[in-house]
């Protein structure tokens, strides 16, 4: 089934003039946006060759973003994407916009003829709860996340 934009949002690639509207939504999953660190480190990813943003805005405020990333990896034998962002601002959820921005990261990998495509959430959100990822085909993978703070 083909998820729709309701009338008046537009999808397109991020730009770095975005930043504050992302920062907003970035707020809104409970992390920081810190300002001039936030705003130059997502103006590095949206110019960075191996990954690409999507916004859906309404006007000029952005109410949803999706970040993947890609890369080859030598074990798959191919490349690999990872989803690693993806949030609908508040007012704007249970329209079906975390779908439609899911499906262009995906669609964008399967364009690049990834292998393999990830996403790492905590299991405490309530994406996580309602099987959000799993209702568009994830599986969950047995394995550990570790990181070195």
């Amino acid at each position: 089934m083909q998820i729709r934009l309701p009338r008046g949002l537009e999808l397109r690639r991020a730009r770095p003039g975005d930043a504050a509207g992302v920062g907003a939504l970035v707020e809104q999953l409970g992390y920081a946006s810190d300002g001039r660190g936030f705003t130059e480190t997502f103006t590095q990813v949206v110019r960075h060759p191996e990954a690409a943003v999507f916004v859906i805005a309404e006007g000029v405020r952005v109410v949803g973003y999706v970040a993947v990333s890609h890369r080859p990896q030598i074990h798959l034998g191919g490349r690999l994407a990872t989803i690693d962002e993806l949030a609908v601002d508040a007012d704007h959820r249970g329209q079906g916009l975390g779908s439609f921005l899911l499906d262009q990261a995906l669609e964008l990998a399967r364009g690049l003829g990834c292998v393999r495509i990830e996403v790492s959430t905590r299991r405490s959100r309530d994406s996580y709860a309602r099987g959000f990822y799993v209702r568009h085909g994830f599986v969950e993978a047995d394995s550990a996340l570790l990181r070195q703070p």
